[in-house]
């Protein structure tokens, strides 16, 4: 837990001396499998893959005109659903590239679509969509994207993101009986 907030701290110093980016810019950052992130087998373990998904976009928020937008309304990001598909294993002390794309937004949700790559081949990826909140109501996202420069109009997800969500609030609606008989 230390090392998650020595990085989002980190984020924040360093957004004052890198330059700004759009609230809809693709980045790539490399890492390293440090010796906590792994499992007993030497390999990164399921955990730590959201935490490097969290420091990208954090990161993106943090450099863009999203973050101003935020800030002064007094709002806070917050993750709604993950997915996270795993390929291959990253070993401990190896580097791997984490690129964070924005696929689409609507007035509630932006998504994301995140690739942990080693030598130009896949390991993971990881499919995020998260909304900004204030006192547990969501905000309208498309005022937050055009005052931070982007369009008036939403942008759909590709369709087979949109899929991978479908479910989510029909199972949280579910009682305890249907999803444990």
């Amino acid at each position: 837990m230390i090392h998650y907030w020595y990085m989002i701290a980190k984020i924040m110093v360093l957004r004052k001396f890198q330059r700004p980016v759009a609230f809809d810019a693709t980045l790539e950052r490399s890492y390293r499998v440090r010796l906590f992130d792994c499992d007993g087998l030497r390999v990164m373990t399921a955990s730590r893959y959201p935490a490097y998904m969290d420091f990208i976009r954090w990161e993106l928020i943090a450099r863009s005109p999203l973050f101003a937008a935020i800030v002064k309304r007094g709002l806070a990001p917050t993750l709604g659903s993950q997915k996270l598909i795993y390929r291959r294993p990253l070993k401990r002390w190896t580097n791997f590239n984490l690129r964070l794309e924005m696929v689409g937004w609507d007035d509630k949700w932006v998504y994301h679509l995140h690739h942990f790559t080693q030598a130009g081949r896949i390991h993971a990826i990881g499919v995020t969509r998260a909304l900004i909140w204030k006192r547990d109501v969501p905000s309208l996202l498309g005022d937050i994207i055009r005052e931070a420069g982007g369009p008036s109009t939403t942008k759909a997800p590709p369709g087979w993101v949109n899929d991978l969500f479908l479910n989510d609030t029909k199972l949280l609606e579910m009682g305890e009986q249907e999803l444990f008989p």
